[in-house]
């Protein structure tokens, strides 16, 4: 059996974590009272990023009609959140990669940018609708949420090798989720590695929290509820329709009818979901390979 999840987490003394640019990014664009100017002087000091960032900027997954060539403008057209999660996207996905048989970890970024932009497209889809309460939820913390909410099985596959891959054989070989899988050979779980390396880098508790409660909605604190229902629902619409591989094998998923009841979802509200998903996938897979892209 593996250990728990807090006592692994701070063990591992190698652990990555944000380089500094990052994390004086990721505090400065949390604060309101910010300037530009501040932001876009630390942003100066990693021209690697702020190309990626404009790159990524000007792709058509924000669709923006005039070409945007500074940081200040990115910021000026796109707000502080949406900044902030190009440049979470931009550093994260390439700080945890491998070569493993039990685990194709480019299937498994496809998968998380997947979720990321299905939970991005499931907010801005609903936010007119009261009772899923989407309204009160910004788009691109759902994207973050989304591309984060996988991570803690990256953790195990690096750090709990061992662990990992029996989980991978028992999902394959029983046809069930990972999260299914896990509880019967770990003491532990993605979503709750999740969530303390979330904390371990200081993203904000409206991230940290629907990581961990992702696979059991109606555990969490009713403030994060509805960003946790919201990263559940997209991540069954990514695996209902095969895009990327995160070592779930359950074929076809179990419709998550916890985060159906938070949202209040309607009889005609999946269906309406399913028509935009080929789209959202193809805003995906380009931002994946501009990321990708040196």
């Amino acid at each position: 059996m593996g250990t728990n999840t807090e006592i692994l987490v701070k063990s591992i003394v190698d652990l990555p974590t944000l380089p500094q640019v990052i994390t004086t990014l990721m505090t400065m664009l949390d604060d309101p009272n910010a300037s530009v100017r501040d932001i876009n002087s630390i942003m100066g000091k990693d021209q690697t990023l702020v190309a990626k960032m404009l790159k990524l900027v000007n792709s058509a997954f924000y669709a923006i009609p005039k070409r945007v060539t500074s940081v200040s403008q990115a910021i000026s057209i796109l707000g502080f959140k949406t900044v902030k999660s190009i440049v979470l996207s931009a550093s994260i996905i390439g700080m945890f990669d491998g070569d493993d048989e039990d685990f194709n970890y480019e299937e498994f970024w496809a998968n998380s940018l997947g979720v990321g932009t299905i939970s991005r497209y499931i907010i801005l889809s609903l936010s007119d609708d009261p009772l899923s309460g989407c309204g009160s939820l910004h788009p691109d913390s759902g994207f973050v949420t989304g591309l984060l909410g996988g991570i803690g099985k990256v953790v195990l596959e690096q750090y709990c090798h061992d662990d990992f891959a029996k989980v991978v054989q028992k999902a394959k070989e029983e046809k069930l989720s990972f999260a299914e899988a896990e509880k019967e050979v770990i003491d532990t779980s993605y979503s709750s590695i999740g969530y303390w390396l979330a904390r371990r880098w200081n993203l904000s508790e409206d991230v940290q929290d629907p990581i961990k409660y992702q696979d059991r909605i109606d555990d969490c604190p009713p403030e994060s509820r509805t960003m946790a229902a919201v990263l559940s629902l997209a991540k069954y619409l990514c695996r209902l329709k095969h895009y990327g591989q995160a070592g779930d094998f359950d074929d076809p998923p179990k419709p998550p009818k916890q985060a159906a009841l938070a949202l209040a979802l309607s009889k005609e509200t999946l269906p309406m979901l399913t028509k935009g998903l080929t789209e959202e996938f193809a805003k995906a897979s380009a931002f994946l390979s501009m990321i990708r892209s040196h």
